[in-house]
């Protein structure tokens, strides 16, 4: 399993996708940290149901999209490879306490 950390799922749509400059993977896909991991196996072949949803997600018209359909899309795109993946919350940059 892949573990695609939520600040490079992040990266790869703004990628994929420029007209989602303002994705977030918490607002987006409703992945709170206490919902995570989140997990998927993606295909990266067409899924006529769910690529309506997600078509209908990039124009603008919809305000969430699920994981899968996002994570096929982007290997569809060539962002990633087929397989199965985990998306965790990114960790916060410890801090150093002053001496």
């Amino acid at each position: 399993m892949k573990i695609l950390k939520t600040n490079e799922l992040e990266r790869l749509v703004r990628g994929a996708f420029p007209a989602k400059t303002g994705f977030t993977a918490g607002a987006d896909l409703g992945l709170a940290p206490g919902r995570m991991p989140a997990t998927a196996h993606v295909h990266g072949g067409p899924d006529p149901y769910l690529d309506r949803e997600l078509d209908d997600w990039l124009a603008g018209g919809a305000a969430y999209i699920g994981l899968y359909p996002l994570l096929n899309r982007l290997c569809r795109a060539g962002a990633i490879a087929p397989g199965a993946y985990a998306v965790t919350a990114a960790r916060a940059a410890r801090r150093q306490a002053a001496p």
